[in-house]
């Protein structure tokens, strides 16, 4: 989802804003073109750049730009521009070039944004991340670049039945946080980090390598760029699947914004779909915002994901940045360590004094992800949790959304510490309720229990009061008057701890 001054980056797979999965199926094998500095591609301020004047026609197969660069194929379209694969016929190799479409590039601000990602692009001189060889105007602009021959990520999970070995998720991601650690040391924050801008291709060996591509949404603090912001106060940038609570919120942002997008990637690789992405956009990025991670869905014939990862994953998806990990390198060393069996055992807490819990990997997520069922636990209850149990009520989500918005820490499942205060989503189903409540009772003793019904008079309060619960609360509910419910009931239960 973006601003208004923002291309739609939410259908751009590869190269950028404005190239659709074509261009990622395309794959990637560097040209053997020589590396070109920024110098060398434009020292032009973006401002000063003159907007394209109106054409008839956009460029096409068989066109040649600037006099040297073919175009012989279309890899991609989108709102913005066209890739096409291209030959560049004095060094005579395979290239890509990004065209804008030419009523785009009339628009000072879309023409400011588009070289300011080949320059940003053009910095950062690292294997993992597309190189940008040149920049220009042929009536319209363009940017020419390394032609890769791959997949992206996206369509490679996406052919999966099951996740991709632990091993492949290590080997991938330790490649984007190379991309991300050289990008972050040039002061550049990618914003839009996911699996569609992630290319897997093969180096000159053979061997699988990674390119991080499209910096269209880059965050980046250029001194030689003038004029206004480009993405203004108000305004949201970036895929919200994959966007951090800062951007959801149109906050500033810094290399934490893409830590929490990897920690985002981190989750699809390992169940084959992202922590939030059910519903409309505002209603994900309501969740990226309020709503914990839940815990991970896998098939029980996988690998098994070591404590220490999954506390990474959590750490990485935290809604403060501070409570992420501190930088890339920071999360490197943290991934291989999850992932080898002696440095995880190493750093996995010993038993000492008289802590209640089981195992040292259980203890390693204490307040993450803790099973209650733990042999030798205690069950400590929580006395800041909310469990929300779905049981035929429309749009339970809502409830668990308005609540986390007010402070309150909602979960929709039964692993963990023993929740303070159960949340029941109800159906019309006057007796199925009951029965719930009295499975609840069972299930977590003294535990209070609000039930929330969209059919509710006095009868059936009474009824449901009888039967077990605390409280009662009509669906829909305001916001605020469940949560001074749920406020109520949690006093109540830390005062009587």
């Amino acid at each position: 989802m973006t601003g208004d001054d923002e291309p739609d980056s939410s259908e751009a797979p590869t190269l950028g804003p404005e190239s659709e999965e074509a261009a990622s199926r395309s794959g990637w094998e560097v040209a053997s073109a020589p590396r070109r500095g920024i110098g060398e591609i434009d020292t032009k301020v973006s401002a000063t750049l003159e907007p394209a004047k109106p054409e008839r026609s956009e460029p096409v197969v068989g066109d040649i730009l600037g006099g040297k660069y073919e175009l012989t194929d279309v890899l991609g379209a989108g709102g913005m521009g066209t890739v096409f694969k291209g030959r560049h016929l004095t060094l005579d190799c395979d290239i890509a070039v990004k065209v804008m479409k030419p009523h785009v590039a009339t628009q000072q601000e879309y023409v400011r944004r588009f070289h300011r990602e080949a320059r940003v692009a053009s910095q950062l001189d690292h294997p993992n991340v597309v190189r940008v060889l040149d920049f220009g105007q042929a009536g319209t602009f363009y940017i020419v670049m390394e032609f890769i021959e791959g997949t992206s990520l996206e369509d490679w999970l996406g052919e999966m039945l099951v996740p991709p070995p632990l091993a492949d998720v290590e080997s991938i991601l330790l490649e984007v946080i190379d991309a991300l650690e050289v990008a972050h040391a040039a002061g550049v924050v990618h914003r839009d980090l996911k699996p569609d801008n992630i290319i897997l291709t093969k180096d000159s060996r053979g061997n699988r390598a990674v390119k991080v591509v499209d910096f269209g949404l880059a965050h980046f603090e250029d001194a030689l760029e003038a004029g206004p912001r480009l993405t203004k106060d108000g305004q949201i940038a970036g895929t919200p699947t994959y966007m951090s609570p800062e951007q959801c919120r149109s906050l500033t942002v810094d290399k934490s914004t893409d830590l929490y997008a990897l920690g985002c990637i981190l989750t699809t690789m390992l169940q084959l779909r992202p922590p939030f992405d059910e519903g409309a956009s505002m209603d994900i990025m309501s969740n990226q915002m309020f709503m914990p991670p839940l815990p991970l869905e896998r098939p029980n014939e996988t690998e098994r994901v070591p404590a220490l990862l999954e506390r990474l994953r959590l750490e990485l998806l935290a809604k403060r940045p501070h409570q992420r990990p501190a930088a890339a390198a920071e999360t490197r060393r943290r991934l291989i360590e999850a992932l080898d069996p002696e440095l995880s055992r190493e750093r996995l807490p010993d038993r000492k004094g008289d802590v209640p819990l089981g195992s040292r990997e259980e203890r390693v997520l204490d307040g993450y992800a803790r099973p209650s069922d733990a042999p030798g636990a205690r069950s400590p209850r929580s006395t800041g949790t909310v469990l929300l149990v779905e049981d035929g009520a429309e749009h339970p989500a809502d409830l668990a959304t308005g609540l986390a918005a007010g402070g309150v820490h909602v979960v929709a499942h039964t692993d963990g510490p023993a929740p303070a205060l159960v949340l029941l989503a109800a159906g019309t189903d006057l007796d199925q309720t009951v029965e719930r409540l009295r499975a609840l009772e069972a299930k977590h003793p003294g535990c209070p229990v609000i039930v929330c019904t969209s059919e509710l008079d006095s009868e059936r309060m009474n009824k449901l009061i009888e039967s077990g619960a605390a409280d009662v609360a009509k669906l829909p509910s305001p916001p605020d008057r469940l949560l001074k419910k749920v406020r109520r009931l949690l006093r109540r239960v830390r005062k009587s701890e």
